[in-house]
């Protein structure tokens, strides 16, 4: 179940989340060509979850580190699915 007002958030509100997050965190990051094709991805894949998991890995639960490393955009292909993000939707949840 998405967390309250998660149904709210749109591709670009999570996508300006997830940068800013992950400037405010790790600091600034070299351009990634792919971003936008990244964040799109995830938003297809998640939905609104999209901001649930970004909310548990960028808040204090995690503070933008998962499994000892900063969380950069890379964490957000597909191939991290099922090692980052569903884990960290299972988590929220069970919060």
């Amino acid at each position: 179940m998405p967390v309250s007002g998660a149904a709210a958030v749109t591709r670009e509100s999570l996508g300006a989340f997830i940068v800013s997050e992950i400037a405010r965190c790790s600091g600034p990051q070299l351009p990634c060509y792919r971003e936008q094709k990244i964040l799109d991805g995830f938003w297809e894949r998640f939905g609104p979850d999209a901001m649930v998991i970004c909310q548990q890995v960028f808040g204090p639960a995690h503070e933008g580190m998962w499994r000892g490393a900063p969380v950069t955009l890379l964490r957000f292909q597909p191939q991290h699915d099922e090692y980052f993000a569903v884990p960290l939707l299972n988590e929220a949840r069970a919060n």
